[in-house]
């Protein structure tokens, strides 16, 4: 069975950057197992960067995600690269 877990306060300076740097209003970090999920909000989007550097991330945890994070149906874009190691999920508020 699949957890989020919260571990947002183990990536602080990540958190800073990523509310300076960007237009994001809120940002929050969860480990799924070894997929580091980066959940962030501006006023029209929100955008969730799943990221493994150890295998590439399967389908069903892609689909964990979009369910635990995104909780209306709602049309999202998915851009994957070649590796599945690093999967961007974006769509509309």
């Amino acid at each position: 069975m699949m957890h989020l877990i919260d571990v947002t306060n183990s990536y602080r300076d990540l958190v800073q950057i990523q509310l300076a740097a960007t237009n994001s209003q809120f940002v929050k970090v969860y480990s799924l197992g070894n997929t580091t999920v980066v959940y962030s909000e501006t006023a029209d989007k929100i955008e969730i960067v799943m990221e493994n550097h150890k295998r590439p991330i399967r389908q069903d945890e892609v689909e964990f995600v979009i369910k635990r994070l995104i909780h209306e149906d709602r049309i999202y874009d998915i851009t994957v690269d070649k590796s599945r190691k690093i999967i961007s999920i974006t769509c509309d508020r």
